[in-house]
C-alpha cells in the first residue's frame, strides 16, 4: 500500500516537476485511502500527496486545494487520528498556505484557517506531550512533534501579524 501511494506521490510531478491541476477523483482517493488505513506510514504518504496536490497554485486547483484543507484540518481534532498523522496534517496545512501571496490565500480567508489552526495548537501541544519516548522510535517522534509544534506555533503568530497589518489595527 505504501508502495502505491509513492507511486502517485511521485508520478503527481512533486518535488518542482511539472503538475495538472488535480482531478476531483485523485483528491476523494487520497482521503478515502487515508481515512481506510490504520497504518500511520500509509496515512502519512496519502497526506503528502494531498498537501502537493493542495499547493498548486492553478485557478483550476483551488476547489481541490479548499477540500484538502477541510479535510486536514479535521485530521487536527484531539483523538480524531494518530500523533503522526495529525503531526503531518498540521505540517501540511503550513506548507499549503506559506505563501500569502498565492491563489490559495482566498481559500485561507474563506475557510477561516487561521482561527482553527489557533484552536488546534492546544491539541497538537497536548499530542506531542503524550508522545512516550521511552516506546521504540518514541524519541524520534518526540523530537520531530516539538518541531511541528513550535511551527504551528510560529505560522499561527506570523499569519496573525499579517492579519493585524491588513487591517491596521
Amino acid at each position: 500500500m505504501v508502495l502505491s501511494v509513492s507511486l502517485f506521490f511521485s508520478g503527481s510531478g512533486y518535488g518542482g516537476g511539472w503538475m495538472q491541476a488535480p482531478e476531483e477523483a485523485q483528491v476523494q482517493a487520497l482521503i478515502a485511502l487515508c481515512d481506510g488505513r490504520t497504518d500511520e506510514a500509509v496515512r502519512v504518504k496519502c497526506l503528502g500527496a494531498l498537501s502537493a496536490l493542495a499547493q498548486q497554485a492553478q485557478p483550476a486547483s483551488l476547489d481541490a486545494n479548499r477540500v484538502i484543507a477541510s479535510y486536514l484540518l479535521s485530521l487536527l481534532a484531539p483523538g480524531r487520528t494518530g500523533t503522526e498523522t495529525m503531526l503531518q496534517a498540521a505540517e501540511s496545512l503550513i506548507d499549503i498556505f506559506a505563501d500569502e501571496r498565492a491563489p490559495t490565500e482566498a481559500n485561507f480567508r474563506a475557510g477561516n484557517v487561521l482561527a482553527a489552526l489557533e484552536g488546534a495548537v492546544e491539541g497538537v501541544r497536548r499530542a506531542v506531550k503524550g508522545i512516550d519516548r521511552k516506546k521504540e522510535g518514541g524519541r524520534e517522534l518526540r523530537r520531530h512533534g516539538e518541531e511541528v509544534r513550535d511551527n504551528l506555533v510560529a505560522f499561527v503568530r506570523y499569519r496573525r501579524s499579517l492579519k493585524l497589518k491588513l487591517h491596521g489595527d
